[in-house]
């Protein structure tokens, strides 16, 4: 089978380069025969590009030579039978492409479709290309806006801006943009998202989440169903870099892993990156994803309202000094603890004085909020950004019997804080500079407390235990960055920077204590306290360069040098990049990628769930960095205006994971965690297709992964097994249909084989004496780890959108979706249940049904 992967590549790879056109070279010589002359040039002169235009016969020779050099930039001089040729001078086109509220588009597709020149906008909308002089057609795309044509006489240095509007009619040329940003990326593995692309997904109790959006991707798993789980190529949950405005988050799920991090209300877009990763990029070894937000409206006050099953969001921008200072706030909480109360006071009630009385306590609030100044209007801005995330979670169980009181808490509080300070400056046409300072916060709190009280008939206590516990981990975040982008001609689009962050762990600072005795008399007390405390500090060095050796052919080279330092070790961490990009015809194109990639910082966990008890630690003196390597290749073709296909394969190797050794509670202890840790290492490869088919009405995605993963871990087990997410086959299906302009409906679709899980090979019983009950502990003989699969998962999707516009221009959105429609429940667990006469038995348990929910929007 792994073999059958690769010749597909390999097949696929032979049909597109059978439809090449005829170089520039060949051209020439077939005109040199017909037409009798000679043509001069340096031996340096590019002329190996495709030529899809053939001179007619009936043409002068002057035509004829206009028109086969046109769009080359080759100057021609005609001497006699010879004609001399040179390359001809190049200018530099710039600007910026935006939106009609003046928002920046973030790679948006810039094409000259007579020289087959493309790139794509940076962060800020801005774009710069090299053109000769002349005319040219310069055409952009992005996905459901407009495409918008120019054209320009290009005798100098230009700056060409363009603003493109919402795709109100539905013309098919405006499903472009996302094809032709896949066709001139060179990298592979790389997904762009916006809003809409969010928005319009199937989410979970009708609350859109970005992470559930990537969980769609070819290569990606999600994990356990229903959370925001994250597991790319074979990696683990921990390697997953995600950027917020440059800062990166620590917690970036909400309720266990129910609800993602990220509000789509304030999402410009995100890239995500699965392979390819440029050197730009460092820190961890599976995934990228780069989010942006939206600058805010600098015109008019405008936002929107939405109302779901269990929480809602407010979002608002506007202009703070109009058309030159903007603000855009977004906020999002959850009512699930003000549901609860009513109810739990009503239980509370019925038992009287006496008996159990509960306190439910759970909710989470995210807030974004940017301000951004406007220097000019080239691009230059200022901006602040800052995210505030939280969840809360308590548990009270009071008891009251007679004299006796039992009063048992456990309050958990974890988040992050993000703030950066940026500016983004336009040096000149062909230079750009971003600049940021960051400050990141992420705690992780727990306090619990048992009290235990005997009253006397005067009500005075008269004995009473009580234990107090209170553990903290925090980690801090400071740093600054400076990128920077250069064009210094047509065939170079260099990238370089630096960042340096000093981090600050603070793992599990726990203070006990423990109160025991009569107040009227001599209480014992004891109090224990260990606490944790590292830093580390990181300098980032990187460039890149986007080289166009002919108008085919593209390489991304670059390298990413980082100095660890870590108390009295240091680390030098080289980690180079290449990928090249062959683009076959203006529809089809060839890529292939090498990353080497590390990770410098560890998640502790000791499930496949995102908890507040986890925490971060730094590589160590004796915990190496994580390292990987990468290869990945594909074919990516337009078939037709409707249509986009892609097919990739990648091969992945990794070192130095982290696992803990025979830890099984819910909280791994800190004290000594490098200690309980080992190393490992990790493979995986896979093949990828993806299938994209859009039209003004319907939008069909398909995403299909065959792939293995595995682990090996000598101190656990002594060869190689498979990953928990090992799933051999994945697909996604997804369609959307707009019946009418005011509804939409669509369905989503999931099958998959199982995850994997570890059973027992044998269970001997254990001694008893006569009379005793049976004991089942400790009896069970394992083998390898994950030597189960469950059984395959599948799951459907649908849901509707009902939009109407109000008199006052308002827009009201009603969403109805329906989780797991044919309620299959799937296998969440196996439960081993051993037998007296040494067997046992294994039953798998599946517990989420079929989930509705509706929501209400309205934007204004």
């Amino acid at each position: 089978m792994k073999q059958a992967l690769f010749t597909l590549i390999l097949l696929t790879v032979s049909a597109f380069a059978c439809a090449q056109h005829p170089t520039l070279k060949q051209r020439m010589r077939r005109l040199q025969e017909q037409r009798h002359v000679h043509f001069v040039h340096d031996a340096g002169l590019r002329l190996e590009r495709s030529s899809p235009e053939e001179p007619s016969d009936s043409l002068s020779l002057e035509q004829a030579l206009a028109r086969l050099f046109a769009g080359t930039g080759i100057e021609y001089v005609i001497r006699g039978r010879n004609i001399v040729l040179r390359e001809g001078h190049r200018r530099v086109v710039s600007g910026r492409v935006t939106d009609t509220e003046g928002e920046p588009l973030i790679h948006a597709a810039v094409y000259v479709p007579d020289s087959r020149q493309g790139t794509l906008t940076d962060e800020r909308g801005r774009y710069v290309l090299r053109l000769h002089d002349g005319r040219h057609r310069i055409r952009t795309s992005y996905v459901g806006k407009e495409a918008c044509v120019k054209m320009v006489q290009v005798t100098g240095d230009t700056t060409l801006h363009f603003t493109m509007g919402d795709n109100a009619t539905l013309e098919p040329v405006t499903i472009d943009g996302r094809r032709d940003a896949a066709l001139l990326t060179t990298q592979t593995g790389k997904h762009m998202l916006t809003a809409d692309d969010i928005r319009t997904e199937f989410s979970l109790l009708s609350s859109p989440d970005l992470v559930k959006t990537l969980q769609r991707i070819s290569g990606v798993a999600g994990g356990i169903e229903a959370t925001s789980g994250l597991y790319v190529h074979g990696g683990s949950g921990d390697e997953n870099l995600f950027l917020l405005d440059g800062s990166p988050l620590y917690h970036t799920n909400h309720s266990l892993g129910l609800f993602s991090a990220f509000n789509a209300d304030i999402i410009k877009q995100a890239t995500f990156y699965k392979s390819g990763f440029p050197a730009r990029y460092s820190g961890r070894v599976s995934s990228v994803t780069d989010i942006r937000t939206r600058d805010g409206d600098p015109h008019r006050l405008k936002g929107s309202f939405s109302l779901g099953l269990i929480d809602g969001r407010v979002q608002l921008e506007g202009p703070l000094v109009k058309g030159r200072t903007s603000f855009n706030v977004a906020l999002r909480r959850s009512w699930l603890d003000l549901l609860l109360r009513p109810a739990l006071a009503l239980v509370n009630s019925g038992n009287g004085h006496d008996g159990e009385k509960y306190t439910f306590d759970y909710a989470f609030h995210d807030l974004n909020a940017r301000i951004t100044h406007r220097l000019n209007g080239e691009g230059d801005i200022l901006w602040l950004s800052v995210y505030s995330g939280h969840d809360r979670y308590g548990l009270r169980d009071k008891s009251v019997w007679g004299r006796y009181v039992t009063d048992s808490r456990n309050r958990f509080r974890w988040g992050n804080a993000n703030v950066t300070l940026g500016a983004d400056l336009h040096l000149s046409p062909a230079l750009t500079a971003n600049f940021a300072l960051l400050g990141v916060y992420s705690r992780s709190h727990h306090d619990a407390d048992e009290d235990d009280r005997y009253h006397d008939d005067a009500n005075f206590i008269r004995r009473f235990s009580l234990d107090v516990r209170h553990n903290r981990t925090l980690l801090y975040d400071l740093g600054g960055k400076a990128d920077f982008a250069w064009m210094p001609s047509a065939g170079h689009h260099i990238r370089f920077g630096t960042q340096f962050v000093r981090h600050t762990f603070r793992p599990q600072t726990v203070t006990q204590a423990f109160y025991y005795g009569d107040p009227s008399e001599q209480v014992d007390t004891t109090h224990v306290e260990t606490r944790n405390h590292t830093s580390s500090c990181e300098l980032t060095i990187y460039a890149e360069d986007e080289i166009s050796l002919s108008p085919r052919w593209t390489v991304n080279a670059g390298c990413s040098y980082t100095l660890l330092k870590v108390k009295s070790r240091t680390y030098h961490l080289i980690d180079p990049r290449l990928a090249l990009k062959h683009q076959l015809t203006d529809d089809a194109s060839l890529k292939f990628s090498y990353t080497h990639m590390s990770q410098s910082v560890h998640r502790i966990a000791s499930t496949f769930l995102e908890l507040p008890t986890d925490f971060w630690v730094p590589t160590t003196a004796g915990i190496r960095p994580t390292r990987s390597d990468q290869l990945a290749c594909g074919a990516y073709v337009r078939p037709g205006k409707l249509w986009s296909v892609s097919l990739e394969a990648f091969y992945k190797h990794t070192v130095h994971l982290l696992q803990y050794r025979n830890w099984t509670g819910l909280q791994p202890p800190a004290a000594r965690w490098d200690k309980d840790v080992t190393e490992g290492k990790g493979r995986a490869l896979g093949l990828e297709l993806d299938a994209d088919y859009r039209t003004p009405r319907v939008t069909a995605t398909l995403a299909y992964t065959l792939s293995w993963s595995k682990r090996r871990f000598p101190e656990l087990y002594a060869g190689w097994f498979a990953d928990q997410f090992d799933n051999r086959h994945k697909l996604n299906i997804t369609a959307r249909y707009a019946l009418t302009g005011r509804v939409t409906v669509y369905a989503a679709w999931t099958l998959r084989s199982g995850n994997r899980a570890t059973l027992p090979v044998a269970y001997v019983p254990q001694p008893q004496m006569p009379g005793e009950p049976d004991n089942f502990e400790a009896g069970f003989v394992y083998d390898r780890p994950n030597n189960f699969r469950l059984p395959a998962y599948h799951r459907l999707d649908v849901g509707a959108n009902f939009s109407h516009t109000t008199r006052r221009g308002f827009e009201r959105i009603w969403n109805v979706s329906i989780y797991n429609a044919y309620c299959h429940l799937n296998t969440m667990y196996i439960r081993v249940k051993p037998q007296p006469d040494g067997t046992f038995t294994a039953r798998s348990k599946g517990f989420i049904p079929l989930i509705p929910s509706v929501s209400y929007t309205l934007k204004f």
